[in-house]
């Protein structure tokens, strides 16, 4: 699709305070090319089941090649939203992303993903981020979601198999399970962490925030979704 952030609520100028249930403040805007150290130092401090979730495989650190690429993001067809614990004497800390990355040949599907760092998981933060990214994906167009799950993770893929008929299935050549959902249309009413307790999509994208469920940017052609007309 390509382009500049263009009348968007959540672009460049995007800057919002949470609270989590613990109490605390948190910042959200969008990543900045300037954010490579955050980014860099929030990575050291998840753990190491944290970070296969997220990359699949074991993984010590990030090359300054991933660091440019998870940053020097156009907003658009790679979107990446930051939250920031604010500090008054120590440097602010990256405490979680959410990001979408576009499928070339496929415009209105992306591949999403939600990290928190463990010290911060279970306080609504990954479903507060969940809702922000459903929402600027939305307004970029993007109607689908390809997720790919860790197969030996059976008790995931069991639950999340019986949780939708919306949701499509295949195994990939790796033996993964990747899962393909249609993005729910946001309300914008709501606010409260965990608000996404409606429909089965909703439920499952939570989960996909909740669990730091593994994905891998892409940009092959993804899997057809349901009733996608060719």
């Amino acid at each position: 699709m390509g382009g500049q952030e263009e009348g968007y609520r959540y672009d460049r100028a995007y800057d919002e305070t949470v609270h989590l249930t613990d109490g605390q403040r948190v910042q959200l805007r969008l990543v900045r090319p300037s954010d490579k150290d955050m980014l860099r130092e929030g990575f050291e401090h998840l753990s190491p089941d944290s970070r296969y979730a997220r990359f699949m495989a074991p993984k010590s650190r990030l090359t300054e090649r991933e660091l440019q690429y998870l940053t020097d993001v156009d907003g658009v067809d790679h979107f990446a939203m930051g939250a920031i614990r604010r500090r008054f004497v120590s440097p602010d800390e990256g405490i979680g992303t959410a990001r979408f990355v576009r499928f070339i040949d496929r415009p209105d599907t992306a591949e999403p993903a939600v990290t928190v760092l463990d010290a911060f998981q279970s306080k609504g933060l990954g479903s507060i981020l969940l809702q922000r990214l459903i929402e600027a994906a939305w307004e970029r167009d993007v109607r689908w979601f390809v997720t790919e799950l860790l197969a030996e993770n059976k008790a995931s893929r069991r639950m999340i198999e019986s949780l939708s008929p919306e949701v499509s299935f295949r195994h990939s050549g790796d033996g993964a399970l990747v899962a393909t959902l249609p993005v729910p249309e946001p309300d914008r009413t709501p606010t409260a962490p965990g608000f996404f307790a409606g429909t089965s999509i909703q439920k499952l994208l939570s989960y996909v925030a909740r669990s730091n469920v593994s994905v891998r940017p892409r940009v092959t052609k993804p899997p057809e979704p349901p009733g996608y007309d060719t």
